[in-house]
């Protein structure tokens, strides 16, 4: 069977073809696990990027004043999408009961616990990132000695 990975705005991609296995070989899993993992830093990577390309299009596109242009090579429309949706908590019980639909499905978590992407990796940059913050704020404050101080009242040397 091959290795299905779901984004969330809907698309999927395979990655490795496993084959059926009565126990887990975790040699290979690890492997496959890995390629997952790449592949998860990739396509976040990729939306950020996606995500500032959208941004100047439409900034150019405003600056115009228009909703649609060819390029030759592309073709780029613009256009308002509505969804309608309503919360549990905004009707009564029995029309929820009555009214709800529920689709099943299987989710797959990916934890990576070792290397760039993990969870001790990335504490590990929060900490540090912290650590350079907190540095970058005593520095400051110590520099500008004799005028205001973060908090916005005067210092003074002594």
């Amino acid at each position: 069977f091959w290795l299905k990975v779901c984004r969330g705005s809907g698309g999927c991609f395979f990655l490795h073809r496993i084959p059926e296995m009565s126990s887990l070989d975790c040699t290979k899993l690890d492997k496959i696990l890995a390629t997952w993992n790449w592949a998860k830093g990739e396509e976040a990577a990729m939306n950020k990027k996606i995500q500032e390309c959208k941004t100047h299009v439409d900034a150019a596109m405003m600056k115009a004043g228009i909703t649609s242009f060819d390029t030759g090579k592309y073709k780029v429309e613009k256009r308002a999408q509505t969804r309608e949706g309503v919360s549990k908590k905004d009707m009564p019980a029995n029309v929820w009961s009555l009214y709800a639909k529920t689709s099943e499905y299987t989710v797959l978590s990916l934890i990576p616990l070792i290397g760039k992407r993990s969870a001790t990796a990335k504490a590990k940059a929060k900490a540090t990132a912290k650590a350079k913050a907190k540095t970058s704020l005593s520095f400051e404050a110590s520099s500008k000695a004799g005028k205001s101080t973060t908090n916005g009242e005067k210092s003074t040397k002594k």
